[in-house]
């Protein structure tokens, strides 16, 4: 089986991502993650085997000393490998973990910004978008505008005949791709949608705007909900013309809100640089209950 089989898994390499490899007994993720990143001409951390079960801030300060702690398990072999693809985007995260983490050691300082989890909302984005995020590249900014509007209809049913020629969705989050395993209906992603000139980008461009994207994310309501089993040919059940018609998966925008004044994000790659999309000046508060079937994170790493 090719990437052509799991069309989610076309930034990571042909031959490295399938998804039954990580399951079978004989194969050890950590020595197959360091023979692969010896391949690599990237600045990547050391991956080392382990069993501990770390917090999550705890996990983050092992890493900044150069050792991405490594489980003999299907999510770390996706987290390795999202390291070796996108190994800047990856740094900028932990960097900001590490550096927010030494920010809520004064008790004002976490009263503050605390999320309802424990972390402050920064760390609560950085955390969603590390475990479900991703990237809407598209050359078409009505596809920027129906994900902010949850125009479901639009973007994938009015749209589908245009999507390999309009649009991309680059995974980043480790869980997610994990969650692939075995894909169901409300599975989620958390998405920013970045206008670009023309899909055909190389990995370098496709790494700056991945940090770039992370370098802006300041709360959970930057993250956009995108249920992937609707992007058109990703998954068959998608063909059944009812498919569309869950309102638990295809949502409406939600309305109720409490005090967030954060916007969702959506931007313009002009070659160099992320400029705000003419979307996201819409500012979005934080909204009243879940806004998304699945946004949970994955745990530690």
């Amino acid at each position: 089986m090719g990437v052509e089989c799991f069309p989610w898994l076309w930034p990571f390499g042909e031959g490295v991502a399938y998804p039954d490899r990580p399951t079978c007994e004989s194969f050890d993720v950590c020595s197959q993650l360091t023979r692969l990143r010896s391949q690599v001409d990237a600045n990547v951390p050391c991956f080392v085997p382990s069993e501990e079960s770390l917090g999550a801030l705890a996990y983050e300060l092992r890493v900044w000393t150069g050792a991405v702690p490594t489980r003999n398990m299907a999510h770390d072999w996706y987290n390795g490998l999202v390291w070796l693809a996108f190994p800047e985007a990856k740094q900028a995260i932990n960097l900001r973990h590490v550096a927010a983490g030494k920010e809520e050691t004064s008790q004002q300082t976490v009263n503050a910004r605390q999320s309802r989890n424990g972390r402050s909302r920064q760390r609560d984005a950085l955390t969603l978008f590390d475990e479900n995020g991703a990237i809407l590249l598209t050359t078409n900014p009505d596809f920027c505008q129906a994900l902010l509007d949850h125009d479901w209809a639009y973007l994938f049913e009015k749209q589908e005949m245009n999507w390999e020629q309009q649009a991309k969705l680059l995974l980043f989050g480790h869980g997610l791709l994990d969650s692939l395993h075995v894909p169901y209906k409300g599975l989620c992603a958390k998405a920013v949608p970045v206008h670009v000139p023309s899909l055909q980008l190389d990995s370098a461009v496709l790494r700056e705007i991945m940090r770039q994207v992370v370098m802006k994310l300041q709360d959970p309501a930057n993250l956009n909900p995108l249920p992937v089993m609707g992007i058109p040919g990703w998954f068959a059940e998608s063909k059944n013309p009812e498919f569309y018609r869950d309102s638990k998966v295809y949502r409406a925008k939600p309305t109720r809100h409490l005090h967030s004044s954060h916007k969702r994000l959506a931007f313009h790659w002009d070659g160099n640089t992320l400029r705000d999309g003419k979307c996201a000046g819409q500012s979005l508060p934080e909204f009243q209950g879940e806004e998304s079937p699945d946004s949970s994170e994955h745990g530690a790493g």
